[in-house]
């Protein structure tokens, strides 16, 4: 049996500072800081290049429309970023939600 049980929509979108960025912790070990983290991109929000100092990052593409680094990627697309990998800028003309696993604790250093 599963240890938790709930559905996404009864938590609430959370700003992450970025405009038309928001974003909701679906799951997280509060030891290591990792986590599973929903991001809505709202048509023509722009996340700048960046690093992850200590987390590995997997993106998964739910719906919409993700530009990375100028290429456009629809539903099903996987991104992979050890910690340390410069990824994105991360664009959407037409809005996207976008699922990340994180190994650790987030850090964002804009390159």
């Amino acid at each position: 049996m599963y240890t938790k049980q709930f559905h996404a929509d009864s938590i609430d979108w959370i700003p992450s500072g970025i405009d038309g960025v928001n974003y909701k912790i679906l799951d997280g070990d509060p030891a290591t800081m990792a986590s599973v983290v929903v991001y809505k991109f709202e048509p023509g929000s722009v996340v700048p290049h960046h690093l992850h100092t200590q987390a590995d990052e997997v993106a998964y593409v739910l719906d919409g429309e993700f530009i990375e680094g100028g290429v456009a990627y629809k539903a099903g697309s996987v991104f992979a970023a050890p910690a340390g990998t410069t990824h994105g800028p991360h664009e959407t003309k037409t809005g996207a939600t976008v699922l990340f696993v994180l190994s650790q604790q987030l850090d964002f250093i804009v390159q």
